[in-house]
């Protein structure tokens, strides 16, 4: 069979659709990028061998993988791996999808080390995240472990510290309805969660715990005392009282500060 004619799709001028004559008739063949058009020097009335064709289609679909890569990498930086995933989802074959990410490599689209510096950069700067948890996500994006290392290395103690200590002096102002306790366990929960060693955040504890105003927290075991007599209202005035000590006691209140509280508490019923 031989080329009878191309045309340019409406949609997509970067694209042609070619035409071959078959028994008299002009029939539709397949669509191609202009620059695989180019590339194999397409023409009209070029004869086409089965193994010509299947070069050219071969082309087309790592052209078209191609362009839909860079797309997808004009939004952000990505991994090697999620430009790999996103073009799985795409249905391109694994043969395809190699030659692109060799040749995105070559251009200097994807690298791994860079995206990792930047990956590091951002997430420790604008999100929650510590030092571990930005590890493991990494390693979840499948960046190779000895660039893992290298780039979380370049997060410093100094700034580790200084993340972690914001996070302390914010949630200590909880301890105007929580006891300094509780709120410091709700503190090493949370920036465990967050990727931060426990060295790190007893340090931060340590280093920006300001010390507490007894009167502010008499005030928070007072605030939770009151709920506590609500919810135990239906007992004796005696097992009320030790069934609210045990309670304040577990949420990390100190004993002469529960008593303090019981007292006033008691007063202010009289």
């Amino acid at each position: 069979m031989k080329i009878a004619k191309f045309t340019t799709q409406q949609k997509n001028k970067d694209r042609l659709n070619v035409f071959v004559e078959k028994d008299g008739k002009e029939e539709f063949a397949f669509a191609i990028d202009v620059d695989v058009f180019i590339k194999y020097g397409l023409t009209r009335g070029m004869e086409l061998e089965d193994d010509f064709v299947r070069d050219v289609l071969q082309a087309e679909e790592q052209q078209k993988a191609y362009k839909a890569a860079v797309n997808y990498l004009s939004y952000r930086m990505r991994s090697v791996s999620e430009v790999h995933d996103y073009l799985v989802k795409k249905e391109v074959s694994e043969t395809a999808i190699k030659h692109v990410i060799e040749r995105l490599k070559e251009q200097r689209y994807l690298n791994d080390a860079e995206f990792a510096k930047a990956y590091v950069q951002t997430k420790f700067n604008t999100s929650p995240s510590g030092p571990i948890k930005i590890k493991r996500e990494l390693a979840q994006l499948r960046i190779d472990p000895n660039t893992i290392e290298d780039v979380i290395a370049s997060i410093s103690h100094e700034d580790q510290l200084e993340k972690a200590g914001k996070f302390v002096k914010r949630k200590q102002l909880e301890t105007n309805r929580r006891s300094a306790t509780e709120v410091q366990q709700r503190i090493q929960q949370t920036l465990m969660q967050r990727g931060f060693t426990f060295d790190i955040i007893s340090e931060a504890i340590h280093t920006f715990w300001e010390n507490e105003d007894e009167d502010v927290e008499l005030t928070a075991c007072l605030t939770q005392a009151e709920k506590l007599n609500r919810k135990y209202s239906g007992y004796a005035a005696f097992e009320r009282k030790q069934r609210m000590k045990m309670q304040l006691r577990r949420k990390g209140f100190p004993y002469d500060v529960i008593e303090r509280a019981l007292d006033r508490l008691a007063e202010e019923q009289s």
